[in-house]
């Protein structure tokens, strides 16, 4: 009976090495691909134009606020008690409105990104299939779920010209 499980467990080995073997593995850094590809480097450029000035004017709004907060903190000694009680719940109200309006438009810078990664996701599985199937993999692997591939391996570079030349 051991006898038996030792041959047994060896066929189950053996036949696992030959189908590793036979197996070809690709990696892609999608990550990269939506960076380095000409229509990502356009998506981006697209974002900034978009949120730019929003971000200038959240940045403006900003140190405008810390002015305010410094100027208070130097003349608070000066000032009578109801005008220190106002100026303070201006700054309140102040730092509440641009806490919203940061949170705000991080919501919509993140959504907006996601929807436009999202996109060329979809672009790019076709071409990901298709260097699959012409390159005899048996599977395409994002690299973000792994913790060593061989740089051999990588096929994100052929990813982004195949991307770009469509």
């Amino acid at each position: 009976m051991r006898l038996f499980l030792v041959v047994l467990c060896s066929i189950i080995f053996m036949s696992s090495l030959a189908y590793a073997q036979g197996s070809k593995i690709g990696v892609v850094d999608f990550r990269r691909v939506v960076v380095g590809s000409a229509k990502g480097k356009a998506t981006t450029a697209a974002i900034e134009s978009q949120f730019g000035p929003r971000s200038k004017a959240l940045e403006s709004k900003r140190r405008q606020l810390e002015g305010m907060e410094q100027d208070f903190i130097k003349n608070a000694a000066v000032m009578n008690e109801t005008s220190r009680q106002q100026k303070a719940e201006q700054i309140d109200k102040m730092k509440k409105d641009l806490t919203r309006s940061a949170e705000d438009f991080q919501y919509e810078l993140k959504k907006k990104d996601y929807e436009l990664t999202q996109q060329i996701l979809g672009e790019i599985e076709g071409i990901v299939k298709s260097i699959g199937q012409s390159g005899g993999y048996t599977m395409i692997v994002d690299s973000t779920v792994l913790m060593y591939a061989s740089p051999s391996a990588d096929l994100t570079d052929q990813v982004i010209k195949a991307y770009d030349a469509k």
